[in-house]
């Protein structure tokens, strides 16, 4: 039988390679078959010494899904739900401050950009499309439409400029 000692020492394996939402973590032992008293015992010790921090996985969570992945709001929202945190933590951690809010959109578009058809911005379906993109992303459907409609006026504005030359 399995000792407090070497639950906690699986958690503190799981986490020496990554951090761990609290829920992730309690998932990852229980898939191990180890006993549930155990596990809240290594979990508690962990939170104790602050190898646990759902806020601080949060945070850092956000900020990469937003930056690398372009999710918007309420795709990181719910995500950050799936993986324990409460609805209003959720929603007030996956608010994005508006310098990360503007990348996330900007990568988003770029990555809706590479498989889009030459002259995207010339076909109102397209744009549509690609406005329902960035919803289904998680960005306010308010957002979705300026940013498609500001990078289709730069791109109608770059194309004819070089049609000039």
């Amino acid at each position: 039988m399995r000792t407090e000692r070497s639950v906690y020492q699986t958690a503190l394996d799981l986490l020496s390679r990554r951090d761990h939402f609290r829920r992730e973590l309690e998932d990852k032992l229980r898939q191990r078959d180890l006993p549930d008293d155990e596990i809240a015992t290594a979990l508690a010790r962990c939170e104790e010494l602050g190898l646990i921090d759902d806020e601080r996985v949060a945070t850092r969570f956000v900020e990469v899904r937003a930056a690398s992945r372009g999710w918007g709001p309420r795709r990181l929202a719910a995500e950050l739900q799936k993986r324990g945190m409460s609805h209003a933590d959720a929603v007030r951690l996956a608010t994005l401050p508006s310098g990360l809010a503007e990348g996330a959109v900007e990568t988003a578009l770029r990555k809706l950009e590479v498989r889009a058809p030459a002259r995207w911005w010339r076909d109102g379906q397209r744009q549509a499309r690609m406005v329902s993109s960035l919803i289904t992303r998680g960005f306010e459907a308010e957002v979705a439409i300026a940013a498609v409609n500001a990078l289709a006026a730069s791109r109608e504005n770059h194309d004819d400029a070089l049609d000039d030359q």
